[in-house]
Parts: structure tokens; C-alpha cells; sequence
């Protein structure tokens, strides 16, 4: 019961009371020779105070409304003492828990709006869309999927969220397939892979379409073990640009049980086969520079095709469940996430809000690293909060999330050793983090921090490559692991406070229980303390053993 209910209870049950001694005569009712009577209000409200003999003294009366104050306190001080113990296990976690999130002001309920958006989610049969972006660490949907895999079995949601038109490393999850004209563009990398103009959108690559193409998306059958949820697909989505013309057409399977005979003791035998289906036509949605097709397929699949035919600018395609949470991998090889300011942030914007962006991951910073010195950490606050703003910005509704750069060594004197520009990018990241209102993960810290890396190298089977830069597989899916553990501390920390509906106020209450508790144990502690001394002086003065 929460402190509320218990203290209504109380209040009620006193408020009857209060009733009845009104209400019965002064002189009590007469039945027989017995006389019933019933305590004035004067006498259930006596204070007890007893003197030095131990005798009780009764002729103390308190007013009424002030014993009500008394019993309110003390039931919520019993109420708020139980809850004391959990509150200290979070707070303890937020402060020095190796996995924890740096966090603005260090305020734990940070993350509050993005649970509400989930939980919303669930509610209204919605898809939220985590976008990861971030380096080499992330090709082949490395770490990205163990989280997506993780808030999906949480949350709800299917499907690999948002893919590129053109495939140009395939997920570890799901298998994707390019044919016909289409022509990949991408905002970071060599001249020639770039566009002549800045329409990138949320994925910061384009497929230009010039013809006829066709995109296919399946789910790897060999992975399913690992990855049960990136399957099951029935909302599919196509970003386009505004400019161009597209004619779209989505076929799918599905699996279809038939009776094909019979079994030997006479009972139909079944078998079941995948059907391909060609789904409605998508619904349309138009906004100032984006187009945007939807599918809501009547059965989900695992197996899609989408062939397309125009000419258009293809920003993504979206492949998810029915309703709850997608994280989308943006793996760019050497980038240092330097980019978003110059892609188009109106077109940026109407991405974001079209697939319900709601959580933005930052996972850079290891390709600052080689070359971070004290002559180069103001430039680089200074465009590192550049790309921040340029966010912020076309996704005001989005909490963003900086990851930093893991651990990271190199041959010194033939000993591997940590790069010198490791601890300053790691500080200046968290600066940039914290003072623009971003929560920050160490991925240095959550590692072990000094000689780590070799550490990972070293592991059987290793979760560290032998460059003592980039993780294994395993590697990778472990730091997904560590940081999903590490956000379900303050999803759980959000339900507790849910739970018993606990506001700031209330939450100071109890730290306040919680620090008189600790002070009077810490007095305890130290009157036994000095019996103790006190005890051995006189053994010593007496001469005792």
C-alpha cells in the first residue's frame, strides 16, 4: 500500500472515531446495570508522558489536529524508510557504478521523456526509431543489434529498422539485395562518393534511382537463434525526396499451411510453404521535401522485395514490427561524426519526425584519438558541438546520447600502450556531452580503463582484434550487452518511482530519512567505538589480560 492509501486509511478511520465520541452521551448509555461509554476526543487525544519513575502521566492533552500531524509524519516515515534501502542501491549505481551514464546535473531521471515515448509506443501501437550512428565500431550492425535485439524483447518491435537503398556492408542479422540503377551517394568519404547537393537525410547517404531498381530485405535464417526479433516484419516504409517521380511496388511472403494428403493412420497431412503476395498500393504521405510511402501489411514476413522504377532520391527504407521500438545502425568507417552540419536540416527534420525519432546515439570520438593534443582539443570541442547543435536543432524532441571512444592502444617500444589523446578526447567529449544537455557513456571506463584493450585482445575467445582498436563480434555484442544492463538501471529506476508514485519532493523525504538513519548508525558507531576504548584503559589501568 503507498504512503497515501495508508494515510487515507488512517485518516478515515480517525475520522470515525472522531464522529462516534461526538455523537455518544457524555454519560455513556445505560444497559442494565452496565453502563457503555465512549473516550471524549480530549482523552483520545491524551499525550502519554511518563516521569523519571517510569509512571504514566496522563493529563496532558494535545489538540487534535496536531496528533493527526504527528501520526501522518510517523506513517510516512515508516512508509518512506522501506523505500530508503532500493533508493540507495540506485543512487549508489548513478554515482559509482563502472556501466553508469554521465548525466546533465547529474539528474538520474534523464531518460524519463524516452520511457514515456516507449511506453506510449505500446499504447498506441507506434514504432519508436533509436538511430545509432557512429564509426567502424558499428559495421556489420556490431553492438547496434544487441541493443535492438535487447529493448525489442523489452519493449516490443520487429525488423532491422532503417536500411540505405544501396547496401554497402551487410548486417551480421539481416541479408539486403541491390539490382538495376541505382547509385549510392555518401556525405562522408572520397569526393566521387559524394552528391552534388546536400539532401542526404536521417541516414546520410543517398541511393539515386535512374530507372529501375529493386531492393530486397530478408532476415538471415542462421542468425535467428541470436537475433528472434529482427524478423516479422509489417510496416515497411520508403523515404523519398520530393523532386522526382516514383512508382513503387511491394510483393512479400508468407507462410501458408496446405493439406497435401494423408498421414498412414489416415490423419491429413499438412505442409507449409512460403506464398509471395503483392501487397495493397502504400499510403502517401507528402511534406515540404520528402515523400513518404507506407505499407501496413495484414501479415508480417521475413522476406520483402520493393521494386521501384523513376527517377528520385531514395533516403531510406524502414522495415519494422506492427508497434514498439527499432534501433537503426549508421556505421560511417573513419568518420568522426563531423558531417551533420552539412546536411540539409529542414529535409533532416521532416526525416526525423516521419520515422519518430526519438533517441539519438552518438558513438564517436576513436578517430579523433591519433591525433588529439592539447594544440587540438579546442577545435574539436568546437566542432564536435557543431554537429550537436545541428541536431538538436532538426530533432528538438529527440534526447541524444554520446557514446565515447572505447580503449585504444598502440605499439610503443614493441609494448602496447595507450594513445596520449585518449584521456583528452574523453574529457572534452563528456564536457561537450554534459554542457549541451547530452548524457554521456565512457566506453573507456566501462572497459576497465588503462590497459584494457589488451586485456580484451587477450581473452579466449578475444573480444579485442589484434589492432587493439576495434572489438570482435563478441566483443561488441558484450558492450551492447554492458549498455543495455546499464540504461535497464534507470528504466528500473523509472518504474520504482512509477510504482510508488514518488515526485522530488518525496524523494528528498526519504534521502532525508535515509541520511538521519546513516547519522544515527554513524553515532552508534562511534559511542561503541569509544566504550570499547574506554573499556581497554581500564583493563590496561587494572591490569588485566
Amino acid at each position: 500500500m503507498t504512503p497515501v492509501k495508508t494515510l487515507l486509511s488512517i485518516l478515515s478511520l480517525f475520522l470515525v472515531l472522531g464522529v462516534m465520541a461526538l455523537a455518544y452521551p457524555e454519560d455513556g448509555i445505560q444497559i442494565g446495570d452496565t453502563t457503555l461509554r465512549y473516550p471524549k476526543l480530549s482523552e483520545v487525544f491524551e499525550k502519554q508522558v511518563t516521569d523519571s519513575a517510569g509512571n504514566v502521566i496522563k493529563d496532558q492533552s494535545v489538540d487534535p489536529e496536531e496528533a493527526f500531524r504527528e501520526m501522518m509524519e510517523e506513517t510516512k516515515q515508516k512508509q518512506f524508510a522501506a523505500y530508503s534501502d532500493s533508493l540507495k542501491y540506485y543512487e549508489d549505481f548513478f554515482r559509482e557504478g563502472r556501466t553508469r551514464f554521465d548525466l546533465p546535473n547529474d539528474d538520474p531521471t534523464w531518460f524519463d521523456r524516452f520511457f514515456l515515448n516507449l511506453q506510449l509506443a505500446q499504447k498506441d501501437s507506434s514504432v519508436v526509431h533509436v538511430i545509432h550512428y557512429g564509426d567502424s565500431q558499428l559495421e556489420e550492425d556490431r553492438i547496434s543489434s544487441t541493443i535492438r535485439e535487447d529493448l525489442q524483447k523489452e519493449f516490443g518491435g520487429h525488423g532491422p529498422g532503417l536500411l540505405p537503398a544501396v547496401a554497402h556492408i551487410q548486417s551480421m542479422s539481416t541479408a539486403q539485395s541491390n539490382s538495376g540503377n541505382m547509385q549510392r551517394y555518401i556525405i562522408f568519404g572520397h569526393k566521387e562518393d559524394q552528391a552534388t547537393h546536400n539532401r542526404y537525410g536521417l541516414l546520410l547517404q543517398i541511393g539515386e534511382l535512374n530507372g529501375s531498381a529493386t531492393i530486397g530485405v530478408k532476415k538471415r535464417e542462421s542468425r535467428k537463434e541470436v537475433y528472434p526479433h529482427v524478423g516479422d516484419y509489417s510496416t515497411i516504409k520508403v523515404l523519398a525526396g520530393k523532386r522526382g517521380k516514383l512508382k513503387l511496388t511491394l510483393t512479400y511472403d508468407v507462410a501458408v499451411t496446405e493439406q497435401v494428403g494423408e498421414n498412414a493412420d489416415g490423419t491429413p497431412k499438412f505442409k507449409t510453404k512460403n506464398k509471395k503476395v503483392v501487397a495493397e498500393p502504400p499510403t502517401v504521405d507528402s511534406l515540404t521535401k520528402l515523400v513518404v510511402y507506407t505499407w501496413k501489411l495484414p501479415d508480417t514476413t521475413s522476406n520483402i522485395k520493393i521494386s521501384m522504377s523513376g527517377r528520385n532520391e531514395i533516403y531510406a527504407i524502414s522495415v519494422d514490427g506492427a508497434y514498439g521500438i527499432a534501433v537503426d545502425n549508421v556505421a560511417m568507417r573513419g568518420s568522426s561524426g563531423t558531417i551533420f552540419h552539412k546536411v540539409d536540416n529542414e529535409l533532416l527534420a521532416e526525416c526525423y519526425k516521419a520515422m519518430n525519432v526519438r533517441l539519438i546515439l552518438m558513438e564517436y570520438g576513436g578517430n579523433m584519438v591519433p591525433n588529439m593534443s592539447a594544440k587540438t582539443v579546442d577545435w574539436s570541442r568546437k566542432l564536435i558541438t557543431r554537429q550537436i547543435h545541428a541536431i538538436q536543432k532538426a530533432n528538438p524532441d529527440a534526447d541524444i546520447l554520446f557514446i565515447g571512444p572505447a580503449h585504444m592502444e598502440k605499439q610503443i617500444g614493441g609494448r602496447w600502450q595507450t594513445y596520449s589523446g585518449l584521456p583528452l578526447a574523453i574529457k572534452m567529449l563528456r564536457e561537450v556531452a554534459l554542457e549541451n544537455g547530452l548524457a554521456y557513456w565512457d566506453m573507456n571506463r566501462v572497459m576497465g580503463g588503462e590497459g584494457s584493450m589488451s586485456k580484451w585482445v587477450k581473452r579466449n575467445p578475444p573480444l579485442g582484434f589484434t589492432d587493439h582498436i576495434h572489438f570482435t563480434r563478441r566483443g561488441a555484442a558484450n558492450m551492447g550487452d554492458l549498455f543495455c544492463s546499464s540504461l535497464h538501471m534507470y528504466y528500473d529506476y523509472f518504474q520504482f518511482r512509477d510504482r510508488h508514485n514518488l515526485n522530488d519532493s518525496k524523494l528528498r523525504d526519504i534521502r532525508k530519512i535515509s541520511n538521519k538513519e546513516k547519522k544515527d548508525a554513524d553515532t552508534t558507531k562511534v559511542i561503541d567505538l569509544n566504550t570499547e576504548k574506554s573499556k581497554a584503559k581500564s583493563t590496561k589501568a587494572g591490569g588485566g589480560v
